[in-house]
């Protein structure tokens, strides 16, 4: 129950974003402001106070696991990702296909569920998951996206470094530092941070209902756009609890990692769609994808999350 009224939630904070836009109560930049905030501010804040816990060597060890699996899994999730982008005989729906396979919206909608389900543990495993993934994730859009023949600029190996070490990232060492040294901020800055942080997961899904926006919603509900939500919120769920079932782990290392395959498609899709591609019908997809697959989330997380608590105990 705790995982369907969550899940509604965030709908309908996406359905308050997407009435913003229509409306026309933003101006064409502000979705891009709100993104950096988020981004470098918001979302570091949050991912910090994550780590206010005490310290523990099981769940230390439970966090090197988690890293070890996240690996494995971004590896699996790109070579399924790959096959259906030459089943889709390459094109823009590939493209979009092998991405929304491989990542997860596991910041705005990953991040509150997992510490409505799991509490304050779940909720430091997932962040020490999502390094990885998050690494890759934004270096990873503009090849995996972008059409066939386009040159990259060749980027610099401090360009490279300030791809990986994005604030968040940065704000993983800095809570793990906090952590494991077990220093106390002042309560000031603490509640400062905490205050900043609370604010990500609903400005991010009424972002991701702004991106929405842009696009007339007759448009989006194409019976095509329904492929890679019924991929990212069916099979890769499945997938990864027949994988993690035999695997001797912590339950709930098992739930976290199964909560992160059932997430929907990554909110960031169609504004990188855009950002990448100049097709017409890749950026109508990449949204309809969005949509479908967060609209099936109220239903899709409830439900595996049920299934992690009857097969992981």
């Amino acid at each position: 129950m705790t995982a369907l009224y969550l899940s509604i939630e965030l709908i309908l904070m996406i359905g308050v974003g997407f009435v913003v836009w229509r409306l026309g109560l933003v101006d064409e930049k502000f979705d891009e402001s709100l993104t950096s905030f988020i981004i470098n501010i918001s979302l570091p804040c949050m991912i910090i106070k994550s780590f206010d816990a005490p310290f523990s060597i099981q769940d230390l060890n439970n966090c090197l696991i988690l890293l070890l699996i996240s690996v494995v899994v971004l590896g699996l999730s790109f070579g399924i990702g790959q096959i259906c982008y030459k089943l889709c005989r390459g094109g823009y729906s590939g493209r979009i296909m092998r991405f929304g396979v491989m990542f997860t919206n596991f910041t705005f909608v990953g991040m509150p569920v997992v510490e409505q389900l799991y509490g304050q543990t779940g909720l430091l495993y997932f962040v020490v998951f999502i390094v990885p993934m998050r690494m890759v994730y934004y270096s990873a859009a503009k090849p995996l996206l972008s059409p066939p023949g386009i040159e990259f600029e060749k980027e610099s190996v401090w360009q490279h470094i300030k791809g990986w070490l994005s604030p968040p990232v940065i704000a993983v060492f800095i809570g793990l530092a906090l952590y494991i040294s077990q220093i106390r901020l002042p309560v000031v800055v603490d509640d400062t941070i905490s205050g900043i942080g609370s604010v990500c997961s609903p400005l991010g899904m009424i972002l991701c209902g702004l991106s929405l926006g842009k696009h007339k919603l007759c448009m989006l509900m194409n019976v095509r756009y329904l492929r890679l939500p019924l991929l990212r919120n069916f099979l890769m769920p499945a997938l990864t609890i027949a994988l993690l079932y035999f695997l001797p782990l912590d339950p709930l290392v098992a739930k976290v990692v199964v909560i992160f395959s059932a997430l929907p498609v990554a909110s960031l899709l169609a504004a990188f769609t855009i950002q990448y591609d100049p097709e017409p019908g890749a950026r109508l997809e990449s949204a309809g994808s969005v949509l479908f697959s967060i609209i099936a989330c109220a239903v899709t997380i409830p439900l595996w999350a049920y299934m992690a608590d009857i097969l992981f105990v």
